[in-house]
């Protein structure tokens, strides 16, 4: 994160509820049209966790000096989390409309925003899939990037398979999410990639966008 960059927190996720994962494996579908109503930041907070965010803690001693890793709620190939998460607000409970990088830790209750740019518009990156009106009507867009070469250092040529094995499982996770919550998504893989890597960050490649809202 650049000095110039907003943060703000994120509500810290909860760990229980009365929707059990059984009834959200039996009743996930895909929702493609939305209402005008809001998202809590409560609600988006919870979304960004199932889908990244921080699961566990652990410290080790590694030769002289201690190291801490965040694990996550989706599996990473050796824990290299090679993946970033985009969100672009519409409508959300007291945030500004714009594109936003999650921050997923360090530690579960420590996750945030990080405001890239203010006033970003759908349009455009609806514009960049095709057109389709999930995105245009959704409260916001979240887009799964990843960076394939902090994979490749350790697993070379199997790489890529990995990351989007990983972009699967976070994408899994925040659809049964949303689910237990009573929110609307669709996950969307239709798109021009190079438009959508600009709109995000050059250096991370995108792979899923899903369009997320207050079901009618």
């Amino acid at each position: 994160m650049s000095e110039n960059q907003i943060k703000i927190p994120l509500p810290a996720p909860r760990f229980d509820s009365d929707y059990s994962i059984e009834k959200a494996l039996l009743k996930r579908r895909s929702v493609r049209g939305y209402s005008s109503a809001a998202l809590s930041q409560k609600e988006l907070a919870q979304l960004l966790w199932a889908c990244q965010g921080v699961s566990r803690v652990e410290t080790w001693q590694w030769s002289t000096r201690e190291v801490q890793t965040n694990y996550r709620t989706a599996p990473s190939a050796g824990a290299l989390y090679p993946l970033e998460v985009y969100t672009l607000v519409k409508r959300i409970e007291g945030l500004e409309p714009g594109l936003y990088h999650y921050l997923p830790g360090p530690g579960w209750d420590n996750h945030s925003l990080e405001l890239l740019r203010q006033g970003e518009s759908s349009a455009d990156l609806a514009d960049a899939a095709l057109a389709q009106g999930s995105v245009t009507e959704a409260a916001v867009n979240i887009i799964i990037g990843g960076v394939v070469d902090r994979v490749t250092v350790k697993y070379g040529r199997r790489a890529r398979q990995y990351v989007l094995m990983e972009v699967g499982h976070a994408a899994q996770n925040l659809c049964l999410q949303a689910q237990g919550l009573g929110i609307g998504v669709v996950p969307i893989g239709a798109f021009a990639d190079e438009q959508v890597r600009k709109f995000i960050d050059e250096d991370c490649e995108p792979f899923y966008i899903l369009s997320v809202g207050k079901i009618r």
